[in-house]
């Protein structure tokens, strides 16, 4: 993992302790646990309560340190109350799961309660990256609402096994989204296009060696979908943000537009000799905050070069206001 993720206090580990990273570490590469079959004794912060992802009476939750985070499963429930925030010593046999490396506890005496504090904050997720190795059993956040950087919906939630799937485009990156029937979270409000802040749990599901493919982003609680409504002035405006930006290498350019709510929105975009190359709304009533990536209405990336966008607003009188801005398209960088 390239950024440290600082999620713990300094801890003092007990004598046959190991950190989180090296109780799933595979360093040989074949997809499984080094210490596979072997027990040992972690100390970590749960992120959730210890039935959320259960579907019988064990358990079935996460618990992460300052290096990794891991699945602890177990038919034994710890013999105390445990919530997200809750530091934990956890001796169990390291085990794996069609991918998902877990520890597990034999008994309710192999959980032993350290101190309570407050939930870790969840790994951002940059731009255009997905759910891997690196992130499974950490939680983790989609789309950032600091920089206003959502994830979009693919496609219509599918009900399966007990639950629901959906994917999110993270950028270029597509990433699977499961929703389990245990944690008790609708996705009724959910729909393809629809714009989000996704939080949850990095997981997997995959039944074949080297299980290194079916990474989910598995959320906790409602408020890990956190639906993207931008609040947009009613002046009549076109601002654009990150230009110039280079498409080759991912980059997008956000733009807001708005205006009174009786204006009909048009966009288009304009290359040097005035000749329209695309138009990305069209007579849409509301502002709202989009992305471009470089391309014409056939979707082909265009050259580089200066553009201008033009946003045009026409009332219920035909009366027309009119803005532009000019903006880059850019070469990535080798």
């Amino acid at each position: 993992m390239t950024k440290s993720l600082a999620l713990l206090p300094l801890l003092v580990l007990p004598a046959a302790g190991i950190t989180v990273q090296e109780a799933r570490a595979d360093l040989d590469g074949d997809g499984l646990p080094d210490l596979l079959g072997q027990t040992v004794t972690i100390v970590a912060v749960a992120v959730c309560e210890p039935t959320l992802f259960s579907t019988g009476s064990g358990a079935s939750f996460y618990v992460q340190d300052a290096t990794a985070g891991i699945n602890v499963y177990s038919y034994k429930l710890p013999g105390f109350s445990v919530g997200p925030g809750d530091t934990l010593q956890v001796t169990g046999e390291i085990k794996q799961y069609n991918g998902l490396a877990e520890i597990s506890p034999a008994d309710q005496s192999d959980y032993v309660f350290v101190g309570a504090g407050a939930p870790p904050e969840p790994f951002p997720l940059v731009r255009h990256q997905g759910v891997g190795e690196s992130v499974e059993g950490l939680l983790i956040r989609a789309g950032d609402p600091g920089r206003t950087e959502w994830v979009t919906v693919a496609n219509d939630p599918v009900q399966s096994g007990g639950g629901w799937n959906f994917n999110v485009w993270n950028g270029d990156t597509p990433i699977a989204v499961r929703v389990s029937g245990s944690t008790g979270i609708s996705v009724s409000g959910i729909r393809a296009g629809a714009r989000l802040f996704v939080t949850g749990v990095g997981g997997q599901y995959d039944s074949e060696p080297p299980y290194d493919s079916g990474y989910q982003l598995l959320p906790r609680y409602q408020s890990d979908l956190q639906a993207y409504s931008p609040s947009i002035p009613l002046t009549f405006h076109l601002d654009v943000m990150g230009t110039p930006f280079a498409p080759s290498r991912g980059e997008a350019l956000r733009l807001e537009y708005g205006g009174p709510d009786d204006l009909r929105f048009t966009i288009k975009v304009f290359d040097r000799s005035g000749r329209e190359v695309a138009r990305l709304v069209e007579s849409r009533v509301g502002g709202d905050v989009m992305e471009w990536k470089g391309t014409d209405d056939r979707n082909e990336a265009l050259p580089m070069g200066p553009y201008i966008i033009q946003l045009e607003g026409t009332g219920p009188a035909g009366e027309r206001m009119v803005t532009t801005e000019t903006v880059v398209v850019a070469a990535g960088l080798e």
